[in-house]
């Protein structure tokens, strides 16, 4: 896993060509340690897989930064059940015509999904678009499609979002790194907290 990130760092200067959005910058890869830190954050929610936060995935300060663009910022109020700790409070809002990214975050070959915690301060029937963005080592990006998640108004955690891993790794040339990018479609506003990714087929 540690060298699935090295590889991930050789692209980081290929990504510095993208263009800065936002207040958080680039795509970067987090530290590697976090690989080593498998928890289950949703097991109260009959979910016993083993899942990673995501770089910077609990918005606290002092947490690797991600790209934000079209009013998308972190804000103050934390999900309720305060998975990743008593004393946090920060989560992140993405309004209407925003858009988040995170950054890169390794993954094994197997079936993987991600999961979050969200609410929806705008329309009912709005939605926040996932996207999984995978960088190949020459430096371009593809782009797949994680769904679309639905939320009310009270803090839950969301569906799986999930792709074969046989659909990002089939890729050409890709570093076996990705990022995800939440959009906030128009007449929506989400907040989304505690970003975790199961990058095993555990279950």
């Amino acid at each position: 896993m540690r060298k699935l990130v090295v590889c991930a760092l050789g692209i980081t200067t290929l990504l510095l060509a993208l263009p800065a959005t936002g207040s958080a910058g680039l795509l970067t890869t987090g530290s590697a340690s976090y690989c080593d830190e498998a928890e289950q954050p949703f097991q109260p929610w009959g979910d016993n897989a083993y899942y990673i936060l995501v770089p910077g995935g609990s918005f606290e300060t002092g947490t690797p930064r991600w790209a934000l663009s079209g009013g998308a910022e972190i804000v103050a109020g934390n999900e309720p059940f305060r998975v990743e700790g008593a004393d946090d409070s920060r989560s992140l809002r993405i309004p209407a015509g925003g858009s988040a990214t995170s950054p890169l975050v390794c993954f094994a070959f197997g079936d993987w999904h991600m999961r979050f915690f969200t609410k929806n301060a705008g329309t009912r029937l709005s939605s926040l678009e996932v996207d999984i963005i995978v960088p190949s080592l020459i430096g371009v990006l593809s782009v797949l499609d994680g769904g679309n998640v639905r939320a009310d108004g009270t803090w839950d955690p969301s569906p799986k979002v999930s792709a074969l891993v046989s659909n990002v790794g089939g890729l050409a040339g890709t570093t076996r790194a990705v990022a995800f990018r939440f959009k906030s479609s128009m007449g929506a506003s989400f907040q989304i907290d505690d970003v975790y990714l199961d990058p095993f087929k555990s279950h």
